[in-house]
């Protein structure tokens, strides 16, 4: 399948330096995630994320509509989700929208790639759902773009993305080893040599509010575990308040300035 995105341009005259592909939550729409994120939440010198960073395309997939088992319903999803307050209740329900998400992420991962000029130059992020889809998905990835040629063509840099950000999510079948995570989907047909290294090569940033009445702050702690298990760099920040969402404005400084270690080069 081929995933619409919703696409924010880098803010003129700047020069395209990075892309950040970011996935909206259970529910929403890529629309509505562009408008939230770069429009409304802002840091503490009153910026949304666009403003602090004007060279970098923002691009929003949208989830297709999956039937939501519990309740005969369709939703936008990047997989179904039986028990939200028990992520393992029926837990292999989660796995067929999952692999098939991570397959069509894939492609927008290699495409964006391509046009900014490397692997390296590319950041994978989401919130709730989405960012359990965007940690699979970085989990699947490979050096190569499914032609047998290595993505990254300007820079002679180990193979990683630029980073991985996962805020108010949750780490889906967690609990083992990264190639036995990998194999709940069945994609390892996908992977290279390098892609064990694209995954430790990854600074990865968690954020999660204490507070937080549908994914357990629990949930994100696990899925920190889980990805220091992995051989990952985790940077972790939990905020007493803020519910199901971005802290604002104190988790938005936090993300500028990971994002600004990570070579995005942020406005003065």
């Amino acid at each position: 399948m081929e995933l619409g995105c919703s696409v924010v341009a880098p803010l003129a005259p700047h020069k395209h330096t990075h892309t950040v592909i970011f996935l909206h939550g259970r529910g929403d729409t890529s629309q509505n995630m562009a408008d939230s994120l770069l429009r409304w939440d802002r840091d503490s010198r009153r910026r949304s994320l666009i403003d602090a960073f004007p060279s970098v395309r923002w691009v929003f997939p949208q989830a297709e509509e999956r039937l939501v088992e519990t309740s005969g319903e369709t939703w936008n999803q990047w997989f179904d989700v039986w028990n939200i307050l028990d992520m393992t209740d029926r837990e292999e329900l989660q796995a067929v929208g999952l692999s098939a998400s991570v397959e069509a992420l894939r492609r927008i991962v290699r495409r964006e790639a391509k046009s900014v000029g490397g692997l390296d130059r590319v950041v994978l992020a989401g919130i709730s759902m989405g960012g359990a889809t965007a940690v699979h998905t970085l989990l699947h990835l490979s050096a190569e773009d499914g032609h047998g040629e290595v993505v990254d063509t300007e820079n002679d840099v180990p193979p990683r993305l630029a980073g991985i950000m996962a805020f108010c999510s949750w780490l889906p079948f967690p609990g083992g080893s990264l190639e036995e995570t990998r194999e709940v989907l069945g994609l390892e047909e996908f992977l290279d040599s390098e892609s064990d290294k694209m995954v430790r090569n990854t600074p990865a940033f968690l954020s999660h509010c204490a507070d937080d009445p549908l994914v357990f702050v629990e949930y994100g702690r696990q899925l920190r575990d889980g990805l220091v298990g992995f051989g990952m760099d985790v940077e972790w920040h939990e905020y007493p308040d803020g519910g199901h969402w971005i802290n604002s404005p104190q988790g938005i400084d936090d993300a500028v300035e990971f994002l600004k270690a990570q070579g995005l080069p942020v406005a003065k």
